[in-house]
């Protein structure tokens, strides 16, 4: 039974006589709707509409059939059974009322496909076109959405938006090739931005000024603006500046040094756990139990889950299910492996960070020593990486320059 059934109220009618093929051929010529009709032995059975079952009394007599009411379903029969429960069928009212009112909003944005660009400031963009929560969802033009957005943000290739009940879905494709370029005709040179040793070096446009194996300070140009200003012949008249573009690979090093106590506290679970209830409205909390948690020290695990009546509808409420976990801070001493293996770890991940800003790692030469007291960990690590930066060139003294 469809939604729209439930609320008009349908009966299940028991027919038989004569006449009852007669009857449903009457019923069918007068636009009376017939669902699931069946016959078992010499009875019918179908249902209909109550505004339908109203009209078929005259029908009934010129076949001489006999018709009652098998059974009976739907809103306005549930009202009536309980006509004596008012406040429980207000209730039962407002919240379907409710629901429908707020599925026609928009109550949650999510983002998907982005890397370089964060949910948050796509959502915020979004947010200054006028589109929040608590938007009318048939005044949203995901057109707009999206020509504003590849707009806003150079690097968005691609860009979706639809409205999924009260749920606006945006997915995004980024160029992770694309980055800032000056203005065409700005001049600019290259510098190196630390120290180290030139690796490697493709001048696309400048003059360089230094080779491969040539050891650099940060500061240094590496390839100038200035370049000369040849005629037909090939002969120089003046100088003129221009954007230096060039892939330029340094040899540098990054100097590591950390250091781990032996004695630290250790968080221990007791066992002891509490567990409440609540309901978060956008960014609020609202803890509905009584009594706080009574622990000294404790953590609290949060787990959520959405409110859904129906499919695609989403309420900005969702269920809070919170657990207190009582624990104490024990004195504690890490072991000498356990020191090695915490520093090395730390190590490790600071190579990770590295590789992932596409630095190639040449060699480590970082050394942990341990002693009664905890251990450190110091040395450098030797890598290759692109360490150079566009600064607007200085310009001495006038000279011949074209436009």
């Amino acid at each position: 039974m469809g939604f729209g059934t439930f609320f008009r109220g349908r009966v299940r009618i028991k027919v038989n006589g004569l006449g009852t093929e007669r009857f449903f051929n009457i019923c069918k010529n007068n636009g009376i709707r017939i669902y699931n009709l069946r016959f078992e032995d010499n009875e019918a059975y179908a249902a209909m509409s109550i505004e339908d079952f109203r009209k078929i009394r005259p029908f009934r007599s010129a076949a001489g059939v006999h018709v009652r009411i098998a059974d009976r379903y739907g809103m306005p029969f549930w009202l009536y059974s309980n006509r004596n429960r008012q406040f429980f069928v207000c209730g039962i009212m407002l919240f379907f009322g409710i629901n429908f009112f707020m599925s026609r909003y928009l109550w949650r944005i999510e983002v998907e496909g982005n890397s370089y660009y964060s949910e948050k400031t796509i959502i915020e963009f979004v947010e200054s076109l006028d589109i929040s929560y608590g938007t009318k969802t048939s005044d949203i033009s995901c057109y707009y959405i999206e020509t504003a957005l590849r707009k806003e943000f150079d690097k968005i290739t691609w860009v979706s938006a639809d409205i999924d009940g009260s749920r606006l879905l945006i997915n995004i494709q980024e160029n992770e090739d694309a980055r800032f370029t000056y203005e065409e005709g700005e001049p600019c040179d290259i510098v190196a931005s630390k120290d180290g040793i030139v690796s490697s070096i493709i001048t696309r446009s400048g003059t360089p000024i230094v080779k491969a194996g040539d050891e650099v300070k940060a500061g240094d140009v590496l390839v100038m603006s200035k370049v000369d200003s040849l005629n037909e012949s090939g002969e120089s008249f003046g100088v003129k500046y221009i954007e230096a573009d060039a892939d330029i690979i340094l040899e540098t090093e990054y100097y590591y040094n950390d250091y781990l106590d032996r004695s630290y506290e250790k968080k221990t679970y007791t066992g002891r756990e509490k567990e409440r209830q609540g309901i978060k409205i956008g960014d609020r909390m609202i803890n509905y139990n009584i009594g706080k948690c009574d622990f000294e020290n404790y953590d609290v695990f949060v787990s959520y889950e959405s409110v859904k009546p129906y499919g695609n509808l989403s309420l900005p409420v969702t269920y809070a299910f919170l657990c207190y976990k009582e624990y104490e801070m024990i004195p504690s001493e890490y072991t000498d492996e356990e020191l090695d293996s915490l520093l090395n770890e730390k190590i490790d991940k600071y190579i990770e960070n590295l590789q992932e800003n596409s630095v190639q790692i040449i060699s480590n030469s970082v050394r942990i020593e341990i002693s009664g007291d905890g251990a450190k960990a110091e040395g450098a690590i030797s890598v290759r990486e692109s360490a150079a930066t566009k600064e607007p060139p200085v310009i001495n003294e006038i000279e011949g320059t074209e436009e």
